[in-house]
């Protein structure tokens, strides 16, 4: 899925100045530039952003990869939530890596099965009725009672007698990894689950 990312005058909310050199710094990446499993090449060092807890840039010659790891990773991983051009960028430029998108749905589903978040099992503890209830991103939380924007919606999961029913677990369409309110952030107990699952795949990629 494309996402349409809403227009920011400035991308430095989410990238630190320190990883923005100039067009001088860098040439253009090409196939060449490094081998399948290895990082690409970078212009500058990692980052963390101070903001989330668990968001890194690595940025290339080319662009900047968004990771939940601290770790460059190999080209095209699929751990890289997606990419930004390295001057200049604005959320817009976005562009998300589809790979990514099946990873995070994947490992919500299994850590659903494994009770690792509090929030979605006690919303689903303290349901009157069986339905389905939102896996809401927590970079925007709705207030009580209420639903969040679409684009906050991660995926929705079926909830009977109390109980959620992990394999019922649905992704949302309309969910975005970032928008005006921020980057991807996971119900506690899902967000190292994630973490958990990015860093097999990525030792897996680097072997």
């Amino acid at each position: 899925m494309s996402l349409l990312l809403p227009r920011f005058p400035t991308a430095s909310r989410f990238i630190p100045s320190l990883i923005r050199p100039t067009t001088s710094l860098y040439r253009p990446f090409s196939s060449s530039s490094s081998a399948r499993n290895s990082a690409p090449p970078s212009t500058s060092p990692s980052s963390k952003d101070p903001s989330h807890p668990h968001l890194h840039y690595h940025p290339t010659q080319s662009h900047i990869a968004l990771s939940f790891l601290p770790s460059p990773p190999v080209a095209r991983s699929r751990t890289v939530l997606g990419y930004l051009p390295l001057d200049g960028a604005s959320l817009e430029d976005f562009k998300e890596e589809p790979k990514f998108l099946t990873i995070l749905h994947e490992a919500i589903q299994s850590g659903l099965e494994n009770d690792k978040a509090d929030s979605v099992k006690f919303e689903a503890e303290t349901r009157p009725t069986d339905g389905w209830i939102h896996i809401t991103d927590e970079r925007a939380i709705p207030p009580a009672g209420r639903i969040g924007e679409t684009e906050d919606l991660i995926g929705s999961v079926y909830v009977q007698d109390g109980k959620v029913v992990a394999s019922t677990y649905s992704p949302l369409p309309t969910y975005r990894i970032i928008t005006p309110n921020g980057v991807l952030t996971l119900p506690k107990g899902l967000d190292t689950h994630l973490i958990e699952v990015l860093e097999g795949i990525d030792k897996d990629e680097k072997k």
